[in-house]
């Protein structure tokens, strides 16, 4: 229950506020009409509200560190030792039972992750329950029983630019760190790191984000969590906040993700297998279609749009009877549609409207026992322009490069060498393509079944195409 005494303080706030508002906008209310009691009673009050979204935040928002076992071409191909680093960040806890959200990249590749409480000195025992590199939520478990304080979440689809923003987490290991700022922007999209997707309909905000801030609460006025902070934009050589950070927003959607995480499932998205792109005027006027759509560049063979006849040069108008409007937006509707269902597709063809219908698939997720570079010995980076030019790979158009391998692990036994490109997984019957790092350690655990054999790979080396045989793992 809401206590009287802040609803009188924050109706008094507002008033008072509003007053001073007036200011601004009546000539007749000058500065000179203003007291300095009324001035300082306005400034008490607005402290006052800030200690209370501390007070009702902090004792949620934990320190998060973990350990993880790395390798690089630098030390494996010497000694096959991987190196140990240590990264931390922050976490919000959601339930009493000791859930914290917190970010992928604060706990992926973790060998031992502990928590440590606003003001505690322990640091507790904790696993990573499941992961969404696509949102880059995780959520952890506090292994040790108790009853935790919890952050209430909020709506993110209600803020507006120029709301408050108060952002709490642990930068550079500083814990119960408490900033202020402002909502900068709201819809921000911005690509992952190798281009394979976008971070979509991301906060903007002023308030101070910094390195160790990763995973902790950006909330609102009224002490509920719009968003997790994730990153920062810092040009040039610069490592701390200029301003700009930004923080995944809490809404329905992400909700629906943090809900399936709890469980230890992995978040299942749509998938239709084409690329597609935005339209230029003159391609508006060459495909006639004067506003919104998404024009196909290319169809993977094989994936559902190929097989419900989706071809290269479309421009996909309507998705299930909603209007496309731009590519961030469809790739949206698609990724949130369940595997499995049977949808309608518009596209403009020749200018010719054409109606298809299409049987979404999905975009491969790990196991909970997944493949990593940790349990095969391999590591592997997204095919990139800049990649294809080093490697002289003209012609190939998607996959990933081998960058490092082991002596002495699988990805040695199967004879991998760094620069290999990696095209695909498995024979021609069930052969599937690879578009980027995540599809490849989410496909190869998914076949590393307790039946399985090996998997085939189909991989490029130099000028030469080969298939070679990856053996199975026991991630026991």
């Amino acid at each position: 229950m809401k206590p009287v005494s802040l609803s009188v303080r924050s109706l008094s706030l507002s008033l008072t506020l509003f007053v001073l508002f007036l200011g601004l906008f009546t000539p007749r209310l000058m500065a000179a009409d203003i007291t300095p009691e009324v001035a300082i009673s306005t400034l008490e009050a607005t402290q006052v509200g800030f200690r209370s979204v501390h007070n009702k935040i902090a004792p949620a928002v934990v320190s998060i560190a973990s350990r993880m076992e790395v390798t690089s071409t630098a030390t494996s191909l010497l000694s096959g030792t991987p190196q140990v680093q240590n990264a931390s960040g922050s976490g919000v806890i959601i339930r009493e039972d000791g859930i914290v959200l917190t970010n992928v990249h604060v706990v992926k590749d973790a060998t031992k992750v502990t928590v440590k409480l606003n003001g505690g000195d322990d640091d507790l025992p904790a696993e990573v329950v499941q992961m969404d590199t696509r949102t880059d939520l995780a959520i952890v478990r506090i292994t040790r029983p108790g009853k935790y304080p919890v952050a209430a979440l909020g709506d993110a689809s209600a803020v507006q630019v120029g709301d408050w923003a108060i952002a709490f987490g642990s930068p550079f290991r500083l814990a119960s760190t408490m900033t202020v700022g402002i909502i900068s922007a709201t819809g921000r999209n911005l690509p992952q790191d190798d281009g394979s997707f976008s971070y979509n309909d991301l906060l903007q905000t002023d308030a101070s984000i910094n390195p160790g801030n990763s995973g902790g609460a950006l909330v609102n006025i009224r002490g509920e969590v719009i968003g997790i902070n994730f990153m920062i934009y810092s040009p040039g050589d610069s490592a701390g906040s200029v301003g700009i950070g930004f923080a995944i927003p809490i809404n329905d959607y992400t909700k629906e993700i943090i809900n399936t995480l709890t469980t230890g499932k992995p978040m299942e998205r749509g998938r239709l297998g084409v690329s597609v792109g935005p339209l230029s005027n003159v391609m508006r006027d060459q495909y006639g279609v004067p506003t919104g759509g998404a024009f196909v560049e290319e169809v993977i063979p094989g994936m559902p749009a190929e097989k419900g006849g989706v071809l290269a040069e479309d421009v996909i108008t309507d998705f299930n009877g909603t209007a496309v409007k731009d590519v961030n937006q469809f790739v949206r509707l698609i990724e949130r549609t369940k595997p499995g269902s049977v949808v309608t597709i518009q596209v403009m063809r020749k200018k010719k409207i054409e109606n298809l219908t299409v049987t979404v698939g999905a975009i491969p997720v790990a196991a909970k026992n997944a493949l990593s570079a940790k349990n095969t010995g391999l590591s592997v980076v997204t095919l990139s322009p800049e990649l294809i030019t080093r490697l002289g790979a003209t012609g190939v158009k998607y996959g990933v490069v081998v960058t490092d391998v082991v002596a002495g692990t699988a990805a040695d036994d199967a004879g991998l060498r760094e620069g290999d490109i990696i095209l695909s997984i498995g024979s021609t019957a069930d052969r599937v393509d690879i578009r980027n790092a995540d599809d490849f350690w989410a496909e190869l655990s998914k076949r590393n079944t307790p039946t399985s054999k090996g998997q085939l790979l189909l991989i490029k080396r130099g000028t030469r195409t080969r298939m070679i045989t990856f053996p199975k793992i026991d991630t026991k």
